[in-house]
């Protein structure tokens, strides 16, 4: 059992078949090098058979140096503590040679399962990861909550699909989800997906959405570079709404509430005592005003924006392993649509299709309190009947322990005075 070098073709297979995160994909290594990253593709092997795979990028510090860090990786069997020890020690005679000051590793590995307010569900059982890390002198960067612009996120909303159906899936989300996901079904709305020369779609979407709830988003060329080398594993699915559809089913819809207030209306004239009859009556026509406001607005969209108008959009990421909803956009205007709950509900069933055991909400705080920076956007994922993956986090380990001291004293100074 050695540690090497891979070709492109031993790392694509593992990584298929191993469980494995987008970012340790022979696309993503294609766009690294592409980039003008310094990476490489290393691993174990035991004679021809790969035991262990990993992206690792390299990237300069302090001019002289290099960071090495490795995206959710490497991808192994974190119980098998031979391949573990095969990986790490010759990891560091990798790196050292290559001026490496320090190596940051974020494996892709579970420590807990909990429900969206905060409970434990399920200890995985991972805690002699943490162990076999600090026999090979690395550092647990801490359980972190919170979003960082550099470091990966520690928590991801995430829906087991093995096993289930889309009936059953729909039966345990909440009333809302699964209320609006009927609605959207109902009213004409339809998905189709975007092609690279259209994600200015996209784009505006996100814009829009960013800027009205106040968060960071990732420029032009994230998107536009992973799409170009993902190719058909970036996914960018566009909601419109047909609006003639839409008009003809609402319509239907106010003609049936027409028939119900009638009906009514002739039960009470029989009886005038009937106070159920004129609650209903009551009911219906606060009901009918409501659709008639839908109705004067389908027609007056169609006037204005023609036969289809786009209201949201959604960026995945697609492996073997799982569907991964990165980011998605809406139009605020038009949100009373639920556009953004068909997205959802679409890429579900993609992933049930393509027999895709795990759909990934992504990125949550690990804050569940009310006062929550992204509250609202839990409660959403909460909805679907998801749970918390509460990952192990990041490990530190100085290559160069000397140059790593001084530029830890370095940062600190540079934190203390602002710069």
């Amino acid at each position: 059992m050695q540690f090497t070098e891979l070709t492109t073709e031993e790392f694509d297979h593992f990584t298929r078949t191993h469980f494995s995160h987008f970012t340790q994909t022979e696309d993503n290594y294609r766009l690294k090098v592409e980039q003008g990253v310094e990476t490489y593709l290393v691993g174990v092997k035991d004679g021809e058979a790969v035991r262990a795979a990993c992206l690792i990028t390299l990237t300069p510090v302090m001019k002289v140096f290099k960071y090495a860090y490795s995206n959710r990786g490497p991808v192994m069997d974190y119980t098998d503590k031979q391949v573990f020890d095969t990986f790490f020690e010759g990891l560091q005679r990798f790196l050292k040679p290559k001026k490496v000051m320090y190596a940051r590793i974020d494996p892709y590995e579970v420590l807990r399962e909990r429900d969206h307010d905060g409970k434990i569900l399920k200890d995985r059982g991972n805690q002699h990861i943490f162990d076999q890390f600090e026999a090979q002198g690395f550092r647990h960067d801490g359980f972190t909550v919170g979003f960082d612009p550099v470091i990966q996120i520690r928590w991801h909303s995430v829906l087991d699909l093995s096993g289930k159906d889309p009936k059953t899936l729909l039966n345990d989300m909440d009333s809302l989800r699964k209320r609006n996901i009927k609605k959207a079904q109902k009213h004409g709305l339809h998905v189709r997906y975007l092609e690279l020369d259209e994600i200015d779609v996209f784009r505006k979407f996100m814009k829009d959405t960013s800027e009205m709830k106040s968060f960071v988003d990732r420029d032009d060329a994230y998107y536009i570079s992973r799409k170009k080398h993902f190719g058909d594993n970036v996914i960018i699915p566009l909601v419109y709404v047909n609006l003639d559809e839409y008009t003809e089913s609402i319509a239907k819809d106010r003609d049936g509430l027409v028939k119900n207030i009638e009906k009514a209306e002739k039960d009470l004239e029989k009886d005038p005592s009937n106070s159920k009859a004129e609650k209903k009556i009551k009911n219906f026509s606060d009901q009918l005003k409501n659709i008639e406001d839908k109705l004067a607005e389908g027609k007056e969209l169609r006037e204005t924006h023609g036969e289809e108008l786009p209201i949201a959009s959604a960026y995945y990421f697609i492996t073997p392993h799982e569907v991964v909803y990165l980011a998605g956009g809406s139009d605020n205007a038009f949100r009373h649509f639920a556009g953004s709950y068909l997205i959802q509900w679409h890429m579900i069933n993609y992933a049930l299709e393509h027999g895709i055991d795990l759909y990934n909400f992504y990125g949550i705080s690990g804050d569940f309190s009310e006062e929550a920076e992204d509250y609202g956007v839990i409660q959403f994922k909460k909805g679907f009947n998801a749970a918390v993956f509460e990952y192990v986090g990041d490990f530190i380990k100085p290559i160069n322990a000397p140059a790593y001291k001084a530029y830890q004293a370095l940062t600190k100074i540079r934190k203390q005075i602002g710069r």
